[in-house]
């Protein structure tokens, strides 16, 4: 995600950990896997991406209101209840994928995703 390096390099920090740990744990039975949400504008961190908009450096500012306003069209959304059931088949299903996205727009996103791989 443009503009958000550091938050990217986390998730993939967190993705990474989560796969090794994965592997370690197979040997005990322990089954470990990722919960991948959209976008979902109603949590705090579409609060904070909105409050942070007007703090960007005038260089970014243009690059920074076109990524911003991609975000803001009327495509679905994660729900709070997609994540429930997306938890809910990662405990539940043994055959559930060890990445699970979690709402339409997170499996839009995983879909594309693997186009460009």
């Amino acid at each position: 995600m443009p503009l958000l390096a550091v938050y990217t390099a986390s998730k993939a920090a967190v993705n990474a950990f989560t796969e090794s740990l994965a592997l370690e744990l197979r040997a005990f039975n322990i089954r470990v896997g990722l919960i991948l949400p959209g976008r979902a504008p109603q949590t705090r961190f579409g609060e904070n991406a909105r409050r942070t908009m007007g703090q960007l450096p005038e260089s970014y500012a243009a690059l920074g209101q076109q990524i911003f306003d991609s975000m803001q069209d009327n495509a679905s959304v994660t729900q709070a209840t997609d994540v429930a059931q997306a938890v809910w088949r990662m405990v539940h299903d043994a055959d559930a994928p060890s990445r699970l996205p979690a709402g339409e727009d997170a499996l839009a996103m995983a879909q594309a995703s693997h186009r460009l791989v």
